[in-house]
């Protein structure tokens, strides 16, 4: 065969699979799996009840030895019972970074994240095995509110309960045996939601789009409820004392989904197949005047998906009001696979919000690990993290400017780089 001949039919080759690729990402979208929106649903108000802590019949099913699990439906992908936390103690000596979290029911293991004047606690329990509800709380001990828990090593349970009616979330980490005090690792937390809550969506949806999966083709959607306020918390560390913390917390509890069933199917298991969600910012910035909630995606693939999530809210819990905060900009500064500094700013209904955040510490503390390779770039780098920030800047509320030093917020990041 001449030069000439295969030229050509390498030529052909690389014509046919760019054309090949451009069918494929302008293919038909698959049926999606549940309602969505392109706009904030920031709009919605309501304050949630026990059917949006636990939505049995939509996200979930109820066992007769009280297990949650999922329903039968398989595009049920995460569902997050997150805390995160910032407080201190009264005399200032003693500054705690709580992220707690109650993992669901097959969604492997996790170790709440303690970290105290600058350290994490090492001797931390492991929680995994199953999230067991019971509806009516646990009257016996004080918590006749519906409850959630999980078991965890050397005989500890989790818990997190939610008193509808005075708007409070207690969470509470401790051995179901007792033992003699200060010799075990105890947290009591009591958190106050203030405001209004930071919709994703309701239960039934719809649901607004979260990100791009790395690993196949299609989009992660959300939906559920964040709120934020004050807590007051008493954790005993063994072998240091008992600290009394006061500050300012956020509760998330979101439900994700794959919108695109079966292209995960096809891949692997569908809930552990899809790879990371690309590329998203949510963040809460802490203020005795205020609490600013914010979420925002950018699609990094070259796929034409719904509109990607850009919400935020503004609550001033002391004035009793509260603001839709959708048209701010949020921008990152330094390495972009892990940024070190934040700009946000932006209108809300008679007022405005410019603020700068600079980090004070990452999770993982090492750094955010780097990934390599998406189902749309083999060289792309990604990466997910959280960070502790601390803000400065105004915030002005018709004729009143409120100047920010100090103001300490908690990020949720996914980064990627593109090599094409």
């Amino acid at each position: 065969m001449s030069k000439k001949i295969i030229a050509l039919v390498v030529v052909a080759l690389a014509i046919a699979g760019v054309l090949s690729y451009l069918i494929w990402m302008n293919q038909p979208r698959e049926s999606p799996s549940w309602p969505i929106t392109e706009k904030p649903n920031t709009y919605i108000t309501k304050q949630p009840d026990a059917s949006d802590f636990i939505p049995l019949g939509i996200t979930y099913k109820l066992r007769s030895d009280g297990l949650l699990t999922y329903t039968d439906d398989p595009s049920w992908k995460q569902s997050c019972f997150i805390l995160v936390a910032v407080g201190w103690t009264d005399d200032g000596q003693h500054m705690l970074f709580y992220q707690g979290r109650l993992p669901f029911t097959g969604e492997g293991a996790f170790r709440p994240r303690i970290y105290i004047d600058g350290k994490y606690l090492r001797n931390v329990p492991v929680f995994r095995g199953g999230m067991y509800y019971q509806p009516n709380g646990v009257p016996k001990i004080g918590l006749p509110y519906p409850t959630v828990y999980v078991k965890g090593q050397g005989g500890y349970v989790e818990s997190l309960s939610y008193d509808v009616k005075k708007r409070r979330w207690i969470h509470i980490i401790r051995p179901l045996t007792s033992t003699s005090k200060g010799e075990s690792l105890e947290l009591y937390f009591i958190g106050q939601a203030l405001g209004i809550p930071f919709w994703m969506g309701p239960m039934k949806g719809p649901y607004i789009v979260h990100g791009a999966y790395s690993g196949v083709k299609g989009v992660d959607i959300w939906g559920g409820f964040w709120v934020s306020g004050t807590f007051e918390a008493n954790l005993t560390v063994p072998g240091r004392r008992t600290y009394n913390f006061k500050g300012h917390f956020l509760f998330d509890r979101a439900v994700h989904r794959i919108y695109y069933g079966s292209s995960a199917v096809k891949k692997e298991a569908i809930r552990r197949g899809t790879g990371s969600v690309l590329a998203f910012s949510c963040m809460v910035i802490f203020h005795d005047e205020f609490y600013i909630m914010i979420s925002h995606s950018d699609n990094p693939t070259p796929a034409d998906f719904p509109k990607f999530q850009h919400q935020g809210r503004v609550n001033f819990p002391s004035k009793g009001i509260s603001f839709t905060f959708n048209g701010f900009t949020l921008e990152s500064f330094g390495n972009p696979l892990q940024p070190n500094r934040f700009r946000l700013y932006g209108p809300f209904e008679n007022g405005y919000v410019n603020l700068t955040g600079d980090v004070v510490t990452y999770w993982p503390p090492k750094g955010w690990h780097v990934n390599r390779g998406t189902w749309w770039d083999l060289k792309a780098k990604y990466t997910w993290g959280r960070a502790l920030i601390k803000w400065t800047g105004t915030v002005r509320l018709g004729s009143e400017v409120i100047e920010v030093s100090g103001a300490m917020g908690v990020g949720e990041f996914t980064r990627v780089v593109s090599s094409i």
